[in-house]
């Protein structure tokens, strides 16, 4: 497997996991803003979490242009390590980190999603997103 390939792929994860962080972090301001029915910050910080998400599309998508040139067996495999698969096999350290990075996403995805949850359902009760 190309090396190069992988450390532009582990680069571009790394700036993803920046933007999640970014993300969590408002997200949790959401929460607070909202518990003092400030809706002017409220607004201000969706817009900013947007953008955020927006930027993670983005780098989803060069991601996923960056695998378009591999093999379809090298393809699956890096899409595993993307997502953070446990048990999964790695040719090596930078393997590793695309793993390990992957995994990292998704524990912030998950605390994410479960503050986004509790807003959610405080504000719209049974007609939340997630119920």
């Amino acid at each position: 497997m190309e090396e190069s390939i992988l450390l532009e792929i582990l680069k571009e994860m790394q700036k993803k996991y920046q933007c999640m962080a970014e993300i969590e972090r408002i997200t949790r301001e959401v929460g607070e803003f909202l518990s003092r029915n400030d809706q002017t910050s409220v607004q201000m910080l969706l817009g900013m979490r947007q953008d955020e998400m927006d930027k993670a599309d983005v780098i989803d998508r060069n991601i996923k242009c960056l695998i378009s040139v591999m093999s379809t067996e090298e393809a699956l495999k890096v899409e595993k390590w993307l997502r953070g698969q446990d048990n999964c096999e790695t040719d090596g350290q930078i393997s590793e980190k695309v793993n390990e990075k992957g995994k990292s996403i998704k524990q912030i995805l998950k605390r994410t999603i479960e503050i986004d949850k509790y807003i959610s359902t405080r504000l719209a009760d049974t007609h939340s997103f997630y119920n």
